[in-house]
Protein backbone atom coordinates (compact mmCIF):
# COMPACT_ATOMS: atom_id res chain seq x y z
CA UNK A 1 0.00 0.00 0.00
CA UNK A 2 1.11 3.44 -1.25
CA UNK A 3 0.97 5.92 1.64
CA UNK A 4 1.71 9.74 1.19
CA UNK A 5 1.40 12.62 3.03
CA UNK A 6 -0.55 15.54 1.22
CA UNK A 7 -0.80 18.92 2.46
CA UNK A 8 -3.63 20.92 2.25
CA UNK A 9 -3.33 23.66 -0.04
CA UNK A 10 -6.72 25.31 0.22
CA UNK A 11 -8.15 26.88 3.24
CA UNK A 12 -12.02 26.08 4.01
CA UNK A 13 -14.41 27.61 6.27
CA UNK A 14 -16.43 25.50 8.66
CA UNK A 15 -15.93 21.58 9.04
CA UNK A 16 -16.74 19.31 11.26
CA UNK A 17 -13.86 17.43 12.54
CA UNK A 18 -15.40 14.25 13.65
CA UNK A 19 -19.18 13.82 14.84
CA UNK A 20 -20.47 10.25 14.18
CA UNK A 21 -24.59 9.21 15.28
CA UNK A 22 -25.01 6.46 17.40
CA UNK A 23 -27.61 4.09 17.92
CA UNK A 24 -30.60 3.91 20.58
CA UNK A 25 -32.65 6.17 22.94
CA UNK A 26 -31.24 9.51 23.18
CA UNK A 27 -30.69 9.16 27.20
CA UNK A 28 -30.71 6.85 29.68
CA UNK A 29 -33.83 5.71 32.04
CA UNK A 30 -31.53 3.76 34.43
CA UNK A 31 -31.19 4.52 37.92
CA UNK A 32 -27.92 5.69 39.64
CA UNK A 33 -26.27 8.17 41.98
CA UNK A 34 -27.44 11.71 41.63
CA UNK A 35 -25.04 14.67 41.11
CA UNK A 36 -26.33 15.69 45.46
CA UNK A 37 -24.87 12.25 46.58
CA UNK A 38 -21.51 13.34 46.07
CA UNK A 39 -19.77 15.23 48.63
CA UNK A 40 -20.24 18.96 48.34
CA UNK A 41 -16.43 19.67 46.73
CA UNK A 42 -15.29 21.44 43.66
CA UNK A 43 -13.02 19.71 40.82
CA UNK A 44 -11.36 20.68 37.99
CA UNK A 45 -11.57 18.28 34.88
CA UNK A 46 -9.57 18.58 31.74
CA UNK A 47 -10.92 16.46 28.94
CA UNK A 48 -9.99 16.48 25.11
CA UNK A 49 -13.04 16.81 22.93
CA UNK A 50 -13.92 16.45 19.58
CA UNK A 51 -16.46 18.78 17.69
CA UNK A 52 -19.72 17.63 18.73
CA UNK A 53 -19.15 15.02 21.23
CA UNK A 54 -20.47 14.13 24.49
CA UNK A 55 -18.09 16.58 26.32
CA UNK A 56 -18.05 19.06 23.39
CA UNK A 57 -21.89 19.87 24.14
CA UNK A 58 -21.99 20.04 27.65
CA UNK A 59 -19.13 22.76 27.50
CA UNK A 60 -21.91 24.42 25.29
CA UNK A 61 -24.23 24.10 27.97
CA UNK A 62 -22.31 25.10 30.81
CA UNK A 63 -21.23 28.04 29.36
CA UNK A 64 -25.00 29.04 28.77
CA UNK A 65 -26.58 27.90 32.18
CA UNK A 66 -23.44 27.03 34.47
CA UNK A 67 -24.71 23.32 34.56
CA UNK A 68 -21.59 21.80 35.71
CA UNK A 69 -20.23 24.91 38.09
CA UNK A 70 -23.71 24.77 39.92
CA UNK A 71 -22.69 21.25 40.62
CA UNK A 72 -18.63 22.11 41.64
CA UNK A 73 -17.80 20.72 38.48
CA UNK A 74 -15.20 22.71 37.01
CA UNK A 75 -14.71 21.38 33.14
CA UNK A 76 -12.01 22.82 31.03
CA UNK A 77 -11.83 21.37 27.34
CA UNK A 78 -9.87 21.09 24.18
CA UNK A 79 -10.71 20.39 21.32
CA UNK A 80 -8.66 17.93 18.95
CA UNK A 81 -9.61 17.21 15.07
CA UNK A 82 -9.64 12.88 16.36
CA UNK A 83 -9.70 10.76 19.31
CA UNK A 84 -6.28 9.71 18.87
CA UNK A 85 -4.74 13.25 19.16
CA UNK A 86 -6.67 13.41 22.45
CA UNK A 87 -4.42 10.41 23.93
CA UNK A 88 -1.51 12.19 23.15
CA UNK A 89 -2.49 15.13 24.96
CA UNK A 90 -3.33 12.45 27.92
CA UNK A 91 0.33 11.04 27.62
CA UNK A 92 1.62 14.74 27.63
CA UNK A 93 -0.76 15.61 30.62
CA UNK A 94 -2.67 18.02 28.68
CA UNK A 95 -6.05 16.59 29.37
CA UNK A 96 -7.05 14.19 31.48
CA UNK A 97 -9.64 12.20 29.65
CA UNK A 98 -9.93 11.83 25.78
CA UNK A 99 -11.31 9.15 24.02
CA UNK A 100 -10.88 6.70 21.49
CA UNK A 101 -12.53 4.63 18.57
CA UNK A 102 -11.73 1.23 18.99
CA UNK A 103 -9.15 0.92 16.30
CA UNK A 104 -7.41 4.00 17.03
CA UNK A 105 -7.26 2.86 20.99
CA UNK A 106 -6.02 -0.96 20.52
CA UNK A 107 -3.52 0.38 17.79
CA UNK A 108 -1.70 2.66 20.01
CA UNK A 109 -1.98 0.58 23.53
CA UNK A 110 -0.43 -2.52 21.08
CA UNK A 111 2.60 0.34 19.89
CA UNK A 112 3.21 1.34 23.62
CA UNK A 113 2.99 -1.72 25.64
CA UNK A 114 5.51 -1.49 27.75
CA UNK A 115 4.69 1.97 28.89
CA UNK A 116 1.32 3.14 28.24
CA UNK A 117 -1.23 3.35 31.58
CA UNK A 118 -4.47 4.07 29.26
CA UNK A 119 -7.85 2.67 30.07
CA UNK A 120 -11.09 2.65 28.22
CA UNK A 121 -13.78 3.14 31.25
CA UNK A 122 -16.75 3.70 29.34
CA UNK A 123 -18.61 3.08 26.16
CA UNK A 124 -20.03 6.94 24.20
CA UNK A 125 -21.54 4.68 21.63
CA UNK A 126 -21.72 2.83 18.64
CA UNK A 127 -22.72 3.77 15.40
CA UNK A 128 -22.40 2.69 11.28
CA UNK A 129 -22.98 6.10 10.37
CA UNK A 130 -19.99 6.78 8.79
CA UNK A 131 -19.97 6.56 4.93
CA UNK A 132 -17.24 6.31 2.03
CA UNK A 133 -17.57 9.23 -0.22
CA UNK A 134 -16.49 9.10 -3.27
CA UNK A 135 -15.63 10.96 -6.77
CA UNK A 136 -17.97 9.61 -8.99
CA UNK A 137 -15.95 11.00 -12.16
CA UNK A 138 -13.07 7.97 -11.01
CA UNK A 139 -14.51 5.40 -8.49
CA UNK A 140 -18.51 3.65 -9.12
CA UNK A 141 -17.24 0.46 -7.35
CA UNK A 142 -15.11 -0.84 -5.12
CA UNK A 143 -12.94 -2.44 -6.91
CA UNK A 144 -11.59 1.01 -8.88
CA UNK A 145 -10.31 2.04 -5.49
CA UNK A 146 -7.04 0.07 -7.03
CA UNK A 147 -4.99 2.64 -9.37
CA UNK A 148 -6.49 5.69 -7.30
CA UNK A 149 -6.00 7.49 -4.13
CA UNK A 150 -8.01 6.67 -1.02
CA UNK A 151 -7.74 9.37 1.53
CA UNK A 152 -7.21 8.26 5.05
CA UNK A 153 -5.84 9.42 8.86
CA UNK A 154 -2.95 7.78 10.21
CA UNK A 155 -3.34 5.77 13.36
CA UNK A 156 -7.35 6.05 12.86
CA UNK A 157 -10.26 3.26 12.50
CA UNK A 158 -10.69 4.97 8.87
CA UNK A 159 -7.33 2.24 8.14
CA UNK A 160 -9.68 -0.75 9.63
CA UNK A 161 -11.94 0.26 7.03
CA UNK A 162 -10.25 0.66 4.33
CA UNK A 163 -8.88 -2.72 5.91
CA UNK A 164 -12.09 -4.37 5.69
CA UNK A 165 -13.34 -2.93 2.59
CA UNK A 166 -9.97 -4.28 0.58
CA UNK A 167 -10.38 -7.84 2.40
CA UNK A 168 -13.95 -8.09 1.33
CA UNK A 169 -13.86 -7.02 -2.06
CA UNK A 170 -10.56 -8.52 -2.90
CA UNK A 171 -8.89 -5.24 -3.25
CA UNK A 172 -4.77 -5.35 -3.45
CA UNK A 173 -3.65 -3.01 -0.94
CA UNK A 174 -0.49 -2.22 -2.97
CA UNK A 175 -2.52 -1.22 -5.70
CA UNK A 176 -4.03 1.59 -3.65
CA UNK A 177 -2.04 5.26 -2.62
CA UNK A 178 -3.30 6.27 0.73
CA UNK A 179 -3.41 9.62 1.40
CA UNK A 180 -2.87 10.76 4.88
CA UNK A 181 -4.53 13.95 6.24
CA UNK A 182 -4.12 15.59 9.50
CA UNK A 183 -8.32 16.47 9.51
CA UNK A 184 -11.68 16.79 7.26
CA UNK A 185 -10.90 19.90 6.23
CA UNK A 186 -7.85 18.50 4.88
CA UNK A 187 -9.59 15.70 3.03
CA UNK A 188 -12.48 18.53 2.04
CA UNK A 189 -9.38 20.38 0.17
CA UNK A 190 -8.74 17.37 -1.33
CA UNK A 191 -11.57 16.20 -2.73
CA UNK A 192 -12.40 20.00 -4.34
CA UNK A 193 -8.89 20.18 -5.99
CA UNK A 194 -9.03 16.43 -7.38
CA UNK A 195 -6.40 14.82 -5.26
CA UNK A 196 -8.34 12.36 -3.64
CA UNK A 197 -10.70 10.09 -5.12
CA UNK A 198 -12.29 8.81 -1.80
CA UNK A 199 -12.72 9.89 2.29
CA UNK A 200 -14.80 7.91 5.07
CA UNK A 201 -17.49 10.31 6.21
CA UNK A 202 -19.49 10.83 9.59
CA UNK A 203 -23.35 11.76 8.73
CA UNK A 204 -23.09 15.22 9.85
CA UNK A 205 -20.07 16.19 7.52
CA UNK A 206 -22.15 14.69 4.21
CA UNK A 207 -23.14 18.19 2.70
CA UNK A 208 -19.77 19.22 2.70
CA UNK A 209 -18.75 16.74 0.51
CA UNK A 210 -21.78 16.51 -1.62
CA UNK A 211 -21.24 20.25 -2.12
CA UNK A 212 -17.78 19.33 -3.62
CA UNK A 213 -20.17 16.68 -6.50
CA UNK A 214 -19.20 13.51 -4.18
CA UNK A 215 -21.34 10.84 -3.74
CA UNK A 216 -21.86 8.16 -1.13
CA UNK A 217 -20.69 4.49 -2.34
CA UNK A 218 -21.61 2.31 0.49
CA UNK A 219 -21.07 2.76 4.36
CA UNK A 220 -19.16 0.99 7.12
CA UNK A 221 -22.91 -1.45 8.12
CA UNK A 222 -22.17 -2.44 4.18
CA UNK A 223 -19.35 -4.30 5.27
CA UNK A 224 -19.93 -5.29 8.45
CA UNK A 225 -18.00 -2.95 10.78
CA UNK A 226 -19.48 -0.72 13.91
CA UNK A 227 -17.82 1.81 15.17
CA UNK A 228 -17.66 2.10 18.95
CA UNK A 229 -16.02 5.02 20.91
CA UNK A 230 -15.07 4.94 24.72
CA UNK A 231 -13.50 7.18 27.46
CA UNK A 232 -10.32 6.95 28.19
CA UNK A 233 -7.95 8.11 30.78
CA UNK A 234 -4.78 6.48 32.79
CA UNK A 235 -5.25 4.16 35.02
CA UNK A 236 -3.21 6.34 37.83
CA UNK A 237 -5.88 8.62 37.05
CA UNK A 238 -8.76 6.76 37.41
CA UNK A 239 -7.36 5.22 40.75
CA UNK A 240 -6.69 8.57 42.35
CA UNK A 241 -10.13 9.99 41.25
CA UNK A 242 -12.34 7.53 40.67
CA UNK A 243 -15.19 9.43 42.94
CA UNK A 244 -15.10 12.61 41.06
CA UNK A 245 -14.77 10.38 37.49
CA UNK A 246 -18.13 9.04 39.08
CA UNK A 247 -19.68 12.02 39.49
CA UNK A 248 -18.79 13.41 36.62
CA UNK A 249 -20.07 10.42 34.42
CA UNK A 250 -22.88 11.10 36.72
CA UNK A 251 -23.92 15.00 36.46
CA UNK A 252 -23.11 14.45 32.72
CA UNK A 253 -26.43 12.38 32.17
CA UNK A 254 -28.33 15.31 33.96
CA UNK A 255 -26.90 17.23 31.37
CA UNK A 256 -27.77 15.53 28.87
CA UNK A 257 -31.24 15.38 30.06
CA UNK A 258 -31.23 18.70 30.28
CA UNK A 259 -30.52 19.12 26.53
CA UNK A 260 -33.32 16.58 25.78
CA UNK A 261 -35.82 18.52 27.43
CA UNK A 262 -34.53 21.75 25.66
CA UNK A 263 -33.37 21.02 22.80
CA UNK A 264 -34.78 24.18 20.59
CA UNK A 265 -33.10 26.49 22.77
CA UNK A 266 -29.83 24.41 23.04
CA UNK A 267 -30.08 24.00 19.06
CA UNK A 268 -30.29 27.97 19.24
CA UNK A 269 -27.11 28.13 21.18
CA UNK A 270 -24.78 25.53 18.90
CA UNK A 271 -25.97 27.73 15.69
CA UNK A 272 -25.06 30.84 17.88
CA UNK A 273 -21.51 29.40 19.26
CA UNK A 274 -20.53 27.31 16.59
CA UNK A 275 -22.83 27.98 13.07
CA UNK A 276 -24.27 24.51 13.01
CA UNK A 277 -27.58 24.43 11.26
CA UNK A 278 -30.41 23.94 14.10
CA UNK A 279 -32.02 21.32 12.60
CA UNK A 280 -29.00 19.66 11.54
CA UNK A 281 -27.73 19.50 14.91
CA UNK A 282 -31.37 18.23 16.40
CA UNK A 283 -31.30 15.46 14.06
CA UNK A 284 -27.72 14.39 14.75
CA UNK A 285 -28.61 14.31 18.58
CA UNK A 286 -31.77 12.63 18.06
CA UNK A 287 -30.14 9.87 16.41
CA UNK A 288 -27.54 9.15 18.74
CA UNK A 289 -27.35 7.99 22.35
CA UNK A 290 -26.48 9.85 25.76
CA UNK A 291 -25.61 7.73 28.37
CA UNK A 292 -22.53 5.78 29.45
CA UNK A 293 -22.11 1.54 29.52
CA UNK A 294 -19.55 -0.96 28.81
CA UNK A 295 -21.59 -3.73 27.83
CA UNK A 296 -20.42 -7.46 26.46
CA UNK A 297 -20.14 -5.80 22.93
CA UNK A 298 -17.94 -3.54 23.68
CA UNK A 299 -15.34 -5.56 25.43
CA UNK A 300 -16.00 -7.97 21.88
CA UNK A 301 -15.56 -5.70 19.52
CA UNK A 302 -12.14 -4.15 21.29
CA UNK A 303 -10.82 -7.78 21.37
CA UNK A 304 -11.67 -8.22 17.58
CA UNK A 305 -10.25 -5.32 16.71
CA UNK A 306 -7.28 -5.81 18.47
CA UNK A 307 -6.85 -9.42 16.65
CA UNK A 308 -6.99 -7.71 13.43
CA UNK A 309 -4.15 -5.43 14.48
CA UNK A 310 -1.90 -7.52 15.55
CA UNK A 311 -3.29 -10.66 12.86
CA UNK A 312 -2.28 -7.65 9.91
CA UNK A 313 1.03 -6.53 11.37
CA UNK A 314 0.18 -3.21 13.08
CA UNK A 315 2.03 -4.43 16.23
CA UNK A 316 4.53 -6.76 17.16
CA UNK A 317 3.33 -7.59 21.03
CA UNK A 318 -0.45 -9.41 21.07
CA UNK A 319 -1.72 -8.30 24.38
CA UNK A 320 -4.80 -9.12 26.18
CA UNK A 321 -7.75 -6.14 26.23
CA UNK A 322 -9.37 -6.95 29.44
CA UNK A 323 -5.70 -5.94 31.50
CA UNK A 324 -6.63 -1.89 29.39
CA UNK A 325 -9.97 -1.38 30.69
CA UNK A 326 -11.15 0.36 33.95
CA UNK A 327 -14.82 0.35 34.69
CA UNK A 328 -14.77 0.69 38.64
CA UNK A 329 -15.77 4.55 38.57
CA UNK A 330 -18.75 3.90 36.06
CA UNK A 331 -19.96 0.53 38.13
CA UNK A 332 -20.12 3.31 40.84
CA UNK A 333 -21.79 5.89 38.98
CA UNK A 334 -24.19 2.66 36.56
CA UNK A 335 -23.53 -0.31 38.24
CA UNK A 336 -26.57 -2.34 36.35
CA UNK A 337 -24.67 -0.65 32.93
CA UNK A 338 -21.91 -2.65 33.65
CA UNK A 339 -21.85 -6.17 32.32
CA UNK A 340 -18.50 -6.96 30.51
CA UNK A 341 -16.55 -10.11 31.11
CA UNK A 342 -13.19 -11.04 29.92
CA UNK A 343 -12.43 -13.94 27.30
Amino acid sequence: MKTLKILATALLTLALSISATGCGTNVSTTSAKTSEDVADSSYTIRIGVNSLDNNFLLKILDNHTGFLKDRGINLETTEFSAGINTIDAITTDTVDIGLFATYAGVNRIGNTIDDTELRAFAMIYKTQNYYLYVNPNTISTPEDLAGHVAVSQAGVVFEYYYGELFKQYGINPDDVTIANVSSVQEALALANNGQGDAYWVASANESMFKEQGWEKLLGIGDINVAMYTFLVANESYLEEHKDEVANYLTVSEEGFNYIDENLDEFADWIEEDIGLDQQIFKDTWNSKSHYYSFEQEAYDDLDYVKNWCYENGRFDTDYDVADFINTDALSEAFPDRVTWSAK
